[in-house]
């Protein structure tokens, strides 16, 4: 045990270092849509306003995360020249300080529901914090990030508190939760629909009585809407559900065809593993979706150890920094996709097995132990966090280019896949011809995962 403890420390340190060497490094002006966040922080700081629709694209999202990150780079811009848009580089070190935390709570998540599994545990967590998207988004300046710190919390305290023993502070404490995160991101309701629905499954597998499932239901709701609510009552006529490109329009069109046909069905399988970078299979949901899930396809971890050659200065002149990519970049972006594939596999079918399982044991009504109600919960909330992030890019479609089309949308629920791909491995563990050279293979991913990720 005492050895355990000492190699779930040295991990978290040693990814804590790897975090902040990237949030050091990384320029808080050059993540996904940086420059429009940063006309949302700049406003709701120096004016004191929530922004709305023709100051920024970005004010369909709630306040929250905009003013916490303003508020601590007006406290240390002056270490910035008193450029508050610089100073935003102390909210990156913040995430980056945090992300060991995730890893703990999610470690913690994995030995309370496998006890005597600690190996599996490590395993786990190093898994989870080498996988390419996290590692990537950790140092941008994004909303995702902060979601997945809120979410993991969330996920850790209803696991270990409410699900053992439900009762009205526990409810209320939760729905202060929920509320919070509604106010970061409003894709976080797949999240609040997946503890709504554990708790039904909690008044059927519990015998919790109808009241006092109705007062745990009225209680959360009305806490988390009361906190995070707010502004999508008040900012509902701004823009706040109308996100995408010439959303009027596209309601005209019945749901399923407002995206063509291969969006759903294309994959540019060999494409893929040669080139997955932009502008390549633009609009094409499962090709550009593992792209960005191991990889890079937007282009905007732009690694300073594979600099463009003389040659591809002049190639990409007068491109944008969106487009330009040195071969010897472009060859990671390639194996990526292609070690990697293995890994999505075991992912894939940790993920099917655990939510068949889930439907048909609740279907069958069959009972549940402790540990399948929390794995159906988690099961339930990854699937939820997956449809709600492929319905808006139905909903709100961008057909010519499809950069809505990021694995960093469901970054909060990540860890629950990743979960059911270390229990599919387990799975085989009397299986030693099989598991050893899976488990070879994903080892080798994670050392590419690594290299990818450092920044």
């Amino acid at each position: 045990m005492a050895r355990t403890k000492l190699w779930l420390i040295l991990v978290l340190i040693g990814f804590g270092l790897i975090y902040f060497h990237n949030a050091w490094f990384y320029s808080p002006h050059s993540g996904y849509d940086a420059g429009i966040h940063m006309i949302y922080t700049q406003i709701i700081t120096e004016e004191g306003r929530i922004p709305v629709r023709v100051d920024t694209p970005e004010s369909y999202n709630p306040p929250a995360f905009y003013f916490l990150s303003g508020q601590l780079a007006r406290i240390f811009s002056p270490y910035f020249g008193g450029n508050l848009l610089d100073a935003l580089k102390s909210w990156q070190i913040l995430i980056a300080l945090l992300m060991p935390l995730i890893g703990y709570l999610w470690y913690d998540i994995f030995v309370f529901l496998n006890p005597k599994r600690a190996k599996w545990g490590l395993f786990y967590l190093v898994w989870l914090l080498s996988i390419p998207v996290v590692l990537k988004m950790a140092p941008m300046y994004n909303i995702e990030t902060p979601q997945l710190i809120l979410g993991s919390v969330i996920v850790w305290y209803f696991i270990k508190h409410v699900l053992p023993k439900p009762d009205i502070n526990k409810y209320m404490i939760l729905g202060i939760f929920g509320g919070i995160i509604l106010s970061f991101r409003i894709m976080s309701i797949s999240l609040i629909l997946s503890l709504i629905f554990l708790t039904l499954i909690l008044y059927w597998v519990k015998g919790i009585s109808l009241k006092r499932l109705l007062i745990y239901g009225s209680i959360f709701i009305g806490v988390m809407v009361g906190i995070g609510g707010q502004y999508y009552y008040f900012y509902r006529n701004e823009g706040v559900f109308d996100s995408g490109e010439n959303v009027a329009e596209n309601r005209k069109t019945p749901f399923f065809q407002r995206q063509p046909k291969s969006f759903y069905t294309d994959t540019f399988f060999r494409t893929m593993m040669r080139t997955p970078i932009r502008p390549y299979f633009p609009n094409r949901f499962m090709p550009i979706f593992y792209s960005t899930f191991w990889g890079d396809y937007w282009n905007y971890f732009r690694h300073p150890r594979f600099p463009l050659s003389a040659e591809e200065e002049i190639k990409f002149a007068n491109e944008t920094n969106k487009v330009k990519i040195s071969r010897e970049r472009l060859t990671v972006l390639a194996w990526q996709n292609r070690i990697n594939i293995i890994s999505t596999l075991v992912l894939i079918g940790g993920m099917i097995i655990a939510f068949i399982g889930t439907f048909k044991k609740f279907v069958r009504r069959n009972p549940f132990n402790y540990r399948q109600l929390a794995e159906g919960f988690l099961a339930t909330f990854f699937v939820a966090a997956f449809v709600v992030f492929f319905w808006t890019n139905i909903e709100f479609p961008n057909t010519y280019k499809g950069d809505t089309i990021k694995a960093s949308y469901v970054l909060y629920a990540i860890p629950a896949l990743v979960y059911f791909g270390v229990r599919f491995l387990m799975g085989l563990s009397r299986r030693r011809w099989l598991l050893v050279p899976i488990l070879s293979i994903i080892g080798i991913s994670i050392i590419f995962n690594l290299h990818f990720g450092y920044f």
